[in-house]
């Protein structure tokens, strides 16, 4: 008949495997390289970058001639195959096209 150790036991055992294991690991710290000392006087000249609050976004160049763009036009505001099963999708019959059907977009400035 097996008799099952007490739970002190187990407790005192399991401190005095991880004691002995600290002071291995202690006794391995001569082995560590040593870190880099900091300089007495840090640079000055070295400062960190920080963000311009004044900064701007580029300014598109303004044409005084008409312009034609080709685009595809796909509003996507929602998903609608949120209500399918998992792996369905809704395919509006613009999805289903091979190919989208570009439109044109025509800029003309006014004065």
């Amino acid at each position: 008949m097996r008799r099952i150790k007490r739970p002190q036991t187990i407790i005192l055992s399991t401190l005095a495997a991880l004691l002995i294991g600290a002071l291995g690991a202690a006794a391995q710290t001569d082995d560590l390289p040593v870190p880099p000392i900091p300089p007495e006087h840090p640079p000055l000249a070295e400062i960190a970058p920080v963000p311009d609050p004044d900064a701007q976004a580029p300014v598109a160049a303004v044409s005084d001639t008409p312009s034609v763009d080709v685009r595809l036009y796909r509003a996507k505001a929602y998903d609608p195959s949120l209500g399918f099963a998992p792996g369905s999708r809704y395919q509006t019959a613009e999805d289903r096209k091979p190919i989208q059907t570009p439109g044109f977009s025509i800029s003309v400035p006014l004065k």
